[in-house]
């Protein structure tokens, strides 16, 4: 049993994902009073507010018993906003080091669990300047020097391919799939989940874009990403009708991006398709090159169908992203760059390299995770890609993080010389709105001077989305308009 009693309830949920830094469970149950139970882990924090200072002060007892414990304290700001991150802050860090104290292991994040640490270093080095910022991140958050390092690189990468004030991204989302990888969380299915899903879909889609020009408001499209999902899983013809409209919507876009990022989707025709639309980019996703790995996560596609998806995608002069993946089962480092090698050898414009999330929707959080590779082992393999990445003349240039990754590491995109995907860089910074469309999609509209965002979450169930495409629709217009 492992569980948790704060006088900072609001923060429950992000003490919990400190927890699970070091604590490896689903389930922690949120006690009424400050008395920890007899068996398991718990956290007891407490929080305390005098002469404008926060005081915060995690316990970490095990089977009763007290084992760690820290005091935290920093200034308590004026303005809600400010004073509510400063507590959420102080929560934070405190039962971190306690877990820390006890366990003896540094994360190499800290007590970072948030998904966007380049987001973090740009607003802090804004409001701080280089050297505060390096400071918070260091000394505050306990950020090891390498992934400071790594994370102001991909800073730096990113200078001078900000979306200007007058510009926003558009998304287009197919939430439908050949076969759904074991690691995989989004709500997604096959397009056969239902009679008629694909043909209800694609009508409900061109419903909502009907909208689209509306709501930019004037505003230049800078990015155009059609992602799931699998776009490819479509048909021929649905998939060329999705792909008119959006190109109707990139006309004069940097970026137009289509994913098609499933071997066993990729064929000439849906190729020509998505050339004929316009779309510059495309995903052609490895994961890994071991047959025997793919077969156990569900991929229906074998390491030679890779290659020759890639070869029949290469001569339409298309920009490539290849995702592969770090922590897989039976997977280590050397196997790792037994993928890596070779697809560096085809020199995509855009290698992800991804660390396994075990999501509590994936099939991997119900199954035996003991093939998994020891998060030591997952370290190795992301900084030996990284090297190995870096060598070839790939360089890191966005990244995000993720619940329940392997060793609390990221998954981080490379990028060839000017060919960097402005997409994910608008995205995983929030560098502009989006106006998003399909089931599961979520637009975003960002208020700079107010230091926050706003969304409108489209509905992720299929079936609920095709009934409340009314209800869908209305909550973005109220965002945009």
């Amino acid at each position: 049993m492992t569980s948790l009693y704060t006088q900072t309830p609001l923060f429950f949920s992000d003490i919990c994902e400190e927890m699970r830094l070091y604590i490896d469970t689903r389930r922690i149950e949120q006690l009424d009073e400050p008395l920890p139970p007899d068996d398991g882990y718990c956290v007891v924090h407490e929080m305390g507010e005098s002469g404008g200072m926060f005081s915060s002060r995690a316990a970490l007892f095990r089977d009763g018993k007290l084992v760690s414990e820290n005091i935290y304290e920093c200034p308590a700001p004026p303005g809600e906003l400010e004073h509510k991150r400063a507590a959420k802050r102080a929560a934070k860090i405190s039962v971190y080091r306690a877990l820390l104290s006890h366990f003896g292991t540094a994360m190499p994040w800290g007590s970072l669990t948030g998904v966007r640490p380049t987001k973090l270093l740009r607003d802090s080095e804004a409001l701080l300047g280089e050297e505060g910022a390096k400071r918070l991140l260091l000394g505050e958050f306990d950020v090891s020097p390498g992934k400071y390092d790594f994370a102001k690189g991909i800073f730096t990468m990113q200078a001078g391919l900000e979306p200007r004030p007058d510009e926003l991204d558009v998304y287009i989302g197919i939430p439908f799939c050949v076969t759904r990888c074991a690691y995989c969380s989004f709500a997604s299915s096959t397009p056969n989940v239902f009679k008629g899903a694909e043909e209800q879909y694609v009508s409900a889609l061109m419903e909502e874009l009907r909208d689209a020009e509306a709501l930019t408001g004037g505003r230049r499209v800078r990015a155009l990403y059609v992602g799931g999902g699998t776009p490819t899983a479509l048909s021929d013809r649905h998939l060329e009708k999705v792909l008119q409209r959006a190109a109707e919507l990139a006309q004069g876009a940097d970026e137009f991006t289509v994913e098609a990022g499933r071997p066993d989707t990729i064929t000439p025709e849906k190729l020509r398709v998505i050339r004929g639309s316009g779309a510059g980019r495309i995903s052609v996703n490895a994961q890994t090159l071991c047959d025997e790995t793919l077969a156990r996560i569900g991929r229906r596609h074998t390491a030679r169908e890779f290659f020759d998806a890639y070869a029949l995608a290469a001569p339409y002069g298309f920009d490539i992203n290849v995702d592969v993946i770090a922590g897989l089962p039976g997977e280590d480092a050397g196997r790792l760059m037994e993928t890596l090698h070779p697809i560096i050898e085809l020199s995509p414009a855009n290698i992800t390299v991804h660390t396994l999330a075990v999501k509590r929707a994936s099939a991997f959080a119900a199954a035996n995770m003991e093939a998994l590779p020891t998060d030591a082992a997952t370290a190795e393999a992301v900084e030996r890609a990284r090297q190995a990445l870096e060598q070839a003349g790939y360089r890191a240039y966005y990244m995000y993080r993720q619940k329940y990754m392997k060793g609390s590491l990221e998954n981080a995109g490379y990028t060839r010389p000017g060919k960097a995907c402005l997409y994910n860089i608008d995205n995983m910074e929030e560098l502009c709105d989006v106006l998003a469309f399909g089931a599961g999609a979520i637009s975003k509209r960002i208020f700079f001077d107010e230091s926050r965002i706003e969304r409108a979450a489209n509905i992720k169930d299929l079936r609920m989305y095709l009934e409340r495409l009314g209800d869908v629709m209305e909550r973005r217009r109220a965002l945009f308009n």
